[in-house]
């Protein structure tokens, strides 16, 4: 009786194993049950690492999983030699775009890893030796519906960018408007991705599902952003800076060489600029203080600044504000170190206005 009693208890043991082992653990019923003309996969299986935890390796098992199936796709995406008119159109409208882009993006780095939508993965440790296995996998159908899906996604978040992009530039706002145009870019390479993928897995694939049309015509409208948002903000400066009824040059010049590194360009009339800034500068004697043979002359330099936008016609900022100069020579002297100082002052309260 004894006897009986373990072996029905061996074979149940065994059963119940047998029962909750998974499918695809197993190469041959992996494979008849998800064939490689419907699925992609990717498996891989292991043991714990020294002072590993449980967790920690079944997440990286799944990890090296979903690596693999990935990898099978890229493979497949690299090697297909369906829709060849259609991945030669891709490249095509993807060079085009990307020349004319290229200055705008100089500075730029894109990177897109390949994301697989509706991709699973599950993974089960067996309890006789501990191992772990991970099982990676997509149905070919389910991905063609997640990729046409993502297309959409991916056009519809580029639209609403560019029309964003449209109203900051109305708005006079041509900083932010850079800058969300730049945010831009990258999600085309994402869709680009998407519709590549979609020609290697879907033998049906046509302009319609890959919405190429709609592709080309954002394409076509963010590459007139660009062209129109490269020469940066332009600002006329009206800058009068004097030094007891001399003409001081420089203050203007100090001020556009600060703006210009933001990518500010400059133009002769309010009506053509983005931004009218008007300074109007004056020296003005404090004192002078005799220590021995030696005197230090002190001068405040008055500046009033005001600052339009064109866009709207509404003056955004206007203030007046004042710096101490000294010299031991003279006063002039005295005024060109006030100069000095509220020289990057000024042009700290242009740049804050301006990138709003």
């Amino acid at each position: 009786m004894k006897k009986l009693l373990i072996l029905l208890f061996a074979i149940l043991s065994l059963t119940t194993m047998a029962q909750s082992t998974p499918d695809w653990y197993d190469d041959d019923l992996r494979r008849m049950s998800y064939p490689d003309e419907k699925y992609f996969v990717g498996f891989a299986e292991g043991s714990r690492q020294s002072r590993e935890s449980l967790e920690t390796a079944i997440g990286r098992l799944k990890d090296a999983a979903r690596t693999e199936a990935v990898s099978t796709i890229r493979v497949h995406v690299k090697n297909t030699t369906v829709n060849k008119s259609l991945s030669q159109r891709l490249s095509t409208m993807e060079g085009t775009f990307r020349q004319s882009a290229r200055e705008f993006t100089s500075t730029t780095t894109t990177s897109v890893d390949m994301q697989i939508p509706g991709l699973q993965v599950e993974s089960w440790q067996n309890p006789s030796t501990g191992t772990i296995a991970a099982f990676a996998y997509v149905k070919k159908a389910t991905l063609i519906r997640q990729l046409e899906k993502s297309i959409t996604v991916g056009l519809t978040k580029i639209e609403t960018s560019l029309d964003q992009v449209d109203q900051l530039v109305a708005n006079g706002q041509k900083m932010q408007a850079r800058d969300l145009a730049a945010k831009t870019l990258p999600q085309f390479a994402e869709v680009d991705e998407a519709q590549k993928t979609l020609v290697a897995v879907d033998e049906n694939a046509d302009e319609e599902s890959l919405q190429l049309q709609e592709t080309r015509t954002l394409q076509n409208r963010l590459t007139g952003m660009i062209a129109q948002l490269k020469n940066g903000i332009n600002i006329f400066l009206s800058c009068h800076a004097y030094i007891f009824g001399t003409n001081y040059t420089t203050l203007k010049s100090e001020i556009q060489g600060e703006l210009s590194k933001m990518g500010c360009t400059f133009v002769n009339s309010a009506a053509q600029s983005d931004w009218a800034v008007y300074i109007t500068a004056t020296a003005r004697e404090h004192n002078k203080m005799d220590y021995g043979e030696t005197s230090t002359y002190f001068v405040y330099i008055d500046a009033k600044i005001s600052i339009d936008k064109t866009a709207t016609g509404q003056r955004i900022f206007e203030d007046q504000i004042s710096e101490k100069g000294g010299h031991t020579m003279n006063y002039e002297q005295a005024a060109r170190d006030a100069y000095k100082q509220i020289s990057p002052q000024i042009s700290t309260i242009i740049k804050r206005q301006i990138m709003q």
